[in-house]
């Protein structure tokens, strides 16, 4: 048994929509149901005396699995269907419930009035453990059978959001076990067009959530699956950077050997000795080999935990270099996106450091679609407006300075007598 809660704002593509042609209505209860237009002219007229509300349709889908087909008679449907709503607290209000014969796991519909009999509004937020709770209630009581795993669902009859979910859950599982950091998850996500959004603890800029979106349609990590709550993935991060030592040591231990081999054979020759060289460091945390070549070719990383010069709070936030390479900007979000500044829509790494006062290459939308490369800069940090030009004005800078340093000198006269 699976249910899921939808907040709709139609009556009448709800409604059409459950109402198709293997339909079987069940029950109906404050509605006319000699028609599928009375159904939606009787929610309508209830609706309608809490206009303010955006959505008051409530879509509750219920699916059963075929190992309880032979249950599944209609009066079982209905108690399973009345239980439901009143454990998560959707009573005195308008409802049918309807069956579905279109597919081999039977399932129904419940179609409910969030604005009830006496006009006060069925709140269904935060309802998702809820719903989890209320279902394994039921299956236990009834010795229904549970499911077998997200793997077994076929995601070609699914729709949205279900759809969007599934999609969601496959791309994480496929890329996981190959990410350390919450960055390395967020970019290997690009290529399936997820987007991720990371929640903040106000004081300490810590990670404490996680939310995906595909499609425009959204789910917190926990609501895919509990696996892919932050603290979970965290869990995994921590793992495969364990994973990603042994076989470091285990690829350090057999170069050992393979030197040692190769000093035996080469005995005469002089081996120059290796420098170990720490990796860079940036307020306080010691950067991944892999972190730290990403950041070097100007690519974008995101560092946890690390120590705020001024206050000594630790904070979180993606990090990355100006053009020179010779500085370090860091950004709440994600730098590689884009934001309106002066004319152009540009990215936020590009804003911010016009903002501390670099000479950057700007990556800016331009018409038609594609992208444009101008230089953009301030003559002083406190300037309103950058300045511009399409190419590289330190070279000209550069060029002057060099004209400055040529002594033309001068010839002395002889005085005359």
């Amino acid at each position: 048994m699976i249910a899921k809660n939808i907040k709709g704002k139609s009556f009448k593509g709800c409604v059409n929509y459950v109402m198709n042609d293997t339909a079987e209505l069940l029950e109906a209860d404050g509605v006319w149901a000699d028609s599928t237009k009375d159904m939606i002219r009787s929610f309508a007229m209830q609706r309608s005396g809490r206009k303010e509300i955006k959505q008051p349709v409530g879509h509750i889908p219920i699916s059963f699995s075929p190992e309880d087909k032979h249950r599944m008679t209609n009066d079982f449907m209905v108690q399973l269907a009345k239980e439901y709503m009143q454990e998560m607290g959707i009573k005195n209000t308008q409802y049918v419930i309807v069956r579905h014969h279109n597919t081999d796991n039977d399932h129904l519909h419940i179609v409910y009035n969030r604005i009830d009999n006496d006009l006060k509004l069925i709140s269904v937020n935060h309802d998702y453990k809820r719903n989890i709770k209320t279902c394994k209630r039921l299956k236990d009581k009834y010795n229904l059978t549970y499911g077998k795993g997200k793997e077994n669902v076929k995601r070609e009859k699914l729709d949205n959001p279900d759809k969007v979910r599934y999609y969601i859950h496959d791309a994480i599982k496929a890329v996981l076990p190959t990410c350390k950091h919450p960055a390395d998850l967020r970019f290997a996500l690009q290529k399936f067009n997820i987007e991720i959004d990371y929640k903040f603890k106000r004081t300490t800029r810590e990670i404490e959530g996680v939310s995906f979106r595909y499609d425009n349609i959204a789910f917190k990590g926990s609501e895919i699956d509990r696996k892919f709550s932050f603290g979970n993935l965290k869990k995994e991060f921590e793992k495969n950077i364990e994973e990603a030592k042994k076989r470091g040591r285990e690829e350090f231990l057999r170069e050992q050997a393979e030197q040692k081999a190769k000093k035996e054979v080469q005995k005469k020759t002089e081996i120059q000795p290796i420098s170990v060289k720490r990796n860079l460091v940036i307020l306080g945390v010691e950067l991944s080999a892999e972190q730290e070549k990403i950041l070097r070719e100007g690519g974008i990383i995101f560092v946890e935990n690390m120590i705020h010069p001024n206050d000594n709070t630790k904070f979180s936030a993606y990090a990355f270099t100006n053009d020179d390479k010779n500085n370090i900007s860091f950004s709440n979000k994600n730098p590689a996106e884009f934001v309106k500044y002066g004319k152009y829509e540009m990215r936020i790494r590009d804003k911010i450091l016009i903002e501390k006062g670099f000479v950057t290459k700007a990556k800016v939308k331009w018409y038609g679609g594609g992208f444009a490369y101008p230089y953009l800069w301030k003559e002083k940090k406190s300037d309103v407006e950058y300045m511009e030009n399409w190419g590289d004005p330190r070279v000209k800078k550069e060029k002057k300075e060099e004209k400055k340093q040529i002594i033309i000198p001068k010839i002395n006269k002889k005085p005359k007598l």
